[in-house]
């Protein structure tokens, strides 16, 4: 029998008299409740994964923390390095009840269980530019997490920050190897772009979102001592509940957020779901015009990446997104978007909307690119934990194994690369990257995290424009202000000028005919929209 919901209170694994709250379920013996392979430890009133973030702009931080349910009156005590914490500040946490997913595997493999335990939110704003602080969260009544620190880092115009892909812990069921290969990866990756100002991930920092797999995530020591970003990816939707509670994320609107750093300024859209685009590009328009106004780079990232060379590229809601969100972010002039999901690095070439404007060029590392008002850079990035890789997608064979193009070279003169991939790199190796911020400059380098060898690296400039004209002098103006955009070849995607001329057809039928036709395709939900 499956069992639907159940809450386990202390440890679930080895013992044999467990508290557990059920869902009218008959519930079997603790003994026989063999739902964890690796013991689970239930949260005490002392605070454990602790995880510095990002705030609202370089003068603040998010933190968050988790302690057994219950505990309140929690906060932050800090003060700069060398200052007792006494005498530095205190912040209140607002602390809140949850029931955290504990679940091994899939919810189709093994039952779901769910632990409870309080988390805990604060913000510290208002720090001095580069300045070191101690800092420690709890209390005085329940105990004190040990000590850590932070640099506040430089609030000028030059700065860098670290992009990862795809932490995706757990899954080979090896947690603790998985673990230490992300530790190392990370460590390395911030030791390489010394005085990086924030970690921003790509999303699936979990392979099924519980409290195992999110403390894999946050345990490497850099987690506290360097702002994180998270994206939600897919995976943090097994379980959005246990997402939401480790992470504290600023300027947070129904799971899109934002945040401001020196001259940039970097969004973060929930790419989860194709049914509410519309509302996601109306917030994506509002928070770029109103926040990127007086910004020198607009940095926008989601999980699931719109050019790629892995198999997602052909997932009918990534088609949607990208038929017609891309024409959007040329719109706002956004710069550079970075995404995950495909495991496999993939850089593109200058987009608008979704059509390459300079393909004929040969990309090669180290290069300069010059981008006019309306071209946006994508990069996809491969894993950095290395639990999961993908292989290059042959559009064509529609394969994706070990027979198709193993390098970037063989696809290049096969003509099996996508037409808008300028480079691709998979090398079964994890990647991360350093991201370095000038007034006038963006520079992208991808580096293995083993090896030590640079994979990628481009610099990211702009060019003055006075036209729609691309950098082959050809006309790729888009009407980016449609929702709906002209369907692209097999290089690109189709749904948006299927859907385009579906949704014209039943303009002139009627309404009925729309309610009739939208889910008959499988996969395929158009927006609600009034004829």
């Amino acid at each position: 029998m499956r069992f639907n919901s159940r809450l386990l209170t202390g440890f679930v694994a080895g013992l044999t008299s467990v508290a557990v709250a059920t869902s009218g379920l008959p519930v079997a013996g603790a003994a026989s409740f063999e739902v964890l392979t690796k013991p689970y430890a239930a949260p005490t009133a002392t605070p454990q994964d602790v995880v510095l973030q990002v705030g609202t702009d370089e003068a603040s931080v998010n933190l968050n923390w988790i302690t057994a349910a219950g505990v309140s009156g929690q906060s932050v005590q800090f003060a700069p390095k060398g200052t007792a914490l006494a005498e530095g500040q205190t912040v209140a946490a607002a602390s809140t009840d949850s029931a955290l997913n504990i679940t091994e595997g899939y919810k189709d493999e093994a039952p779901e269980a769910y632990a409870e335990a309080a988390t805990h939110k604060a913000t510290l704003s208002g720090l001095a530019e580069n300045t070191e602080y101690t800092y420690r969260v709890g209390s005085d009544k329940d105990g004190w997490s040990q000590e850590y620190t932070f640099n506040s880092g430089t609030y000028g115009d030059e700065w860098n920050f670290v992009f990862v892909g795809d932490p995706q812990l757990y899954v080979t069921h090896d947690l603790d190897k998985e673990t230490a290969s992300w530790d190392a990866a990370v460590t390395k990756a911030v030791a390489q772009g010394p005085n990086a100002s924030f970690i921003l991930s790509a999303g699936d920092q979990s392979n099924y979102s519980n409290m195992q797999e999110n403390s894999g995530f946050i345990s490497p020591n850099v987690m506290r001592s360097t702002r994180v970003a998270v994206n939600k990816g897919n995976h943090e939707m097994s379980d959005e509940n246990t997402y939401n509670a480790t992470y504290n994320r600023p300027n947070d609107t129904d799971g899109n957020y934002w945040y401001e750093y020196n001259n940039a300024l970097v969004v973060s859209l929930d790419s989860n779901s194709w049914e509410d685009l519309n509302e996601d590009i109306d917030w994506l328009r509002t928070t770029v015009k109103e926040q990127g106004a007086d910004k020198d780079w607009v940095i926008l990232t989601y999980h699931h990446s719109s050019f790629s060379q892995a198999y997602h590229m052909e997932d009918r809601q990534i088609e949607w997104w990208r038929d017609n969100l891309t024409p959007v972010i040329s719109e706002l002039d956004i710069d550079l978007v970075l995404g995950g999901h495909d495991h496999i690095y993939t850089r593109s070439h200058l987009m608008r909307g979704y059509e390459p404007v300079n393909n004929q060029h040969e990309a090669k590392p180290g290069e300069t690119i010059a981008k006019k008002p309306g071209e946006v850079q994508y990069v996809a990035m491969n894993s950095s934990s290395g639990s999961k890789f993908y292989q290059f997608y042959d559009y064509k064979t529609q394969k994706r194994d070990e027979d198709v193009a193993s390098d970037f070279a063989t696809s290049n003169d096969e003509k099996t690369i996508r037409d808008y991939t300028a480079i691709w790199d998979q090398d079964q190796s994890p990647d991360f990257a350093n991201v370095s911020v000038t007034p006038d400059a963006l520079t992208f380098k991808v580096t293995d995290a083993w090896t030590g060898e640079t994979e990628d690296e481009f610099t990211l400039t702009k060019a003055a424009a006075t036209d729609n004209d691309d950098q082959n002098g050809n006309d790729n103006s888009s009407d980016a202000s449609s929702i709906f955009s002209k369907g692209a070849d097999a290089n690109g995607s189709s749904t948006g000028g299927i859907v385009a001329l579906v949704l014209g057809i039943l303009a002139v039928i009627g309404g009925g005919a729309f309610a009739a036709f939208n889910g008959m395709i499988p996969g395929l939900k158009l927006p609600n929209i009034k004829f």
